[in-house]
């Protein structure tokens, strides 16, 4: 499996809805402390697509800061009829 695709997955312990990536082969930043920041999985983008990932975005945040955070927004097609992701 190649580092490059790899991406280590944390969640908001306060925010069910944003998430924080960082690829397998950078180091974790302090911000992820096990408190605020909590591991989740860990995905190779050559297969998985979690909603609201976007693998483009995510190499050139690792490029600027070492970190992508995303959100996964949930948003309804039809008031009352069915939840969609974003």
């Amino acid at each position: 499996m190649c580092a490059r695709k790899t991406f280590y997955i944390f969640a908001k312990a306060s925010d069910a809805q944003q998430f924080c990536a960082v690829r397998q082969d950078q180091p974790i930043p302090p911000m992820i402390d096990g408190v605020n920041w909590r591991y989740v999985s860990c995905i190779d983008t050559s297969r998985d697509r979690p909603f609201g990932f976007d693998i483009d975005a995510a190499h050139r945040a690792m490029r600027r800061c070492g970190v992508y955070v995303y959100r996964r927004e949930f948003i309804f097609s039809q008031p009352g009829v069915l939840l969609e992701a974003a």
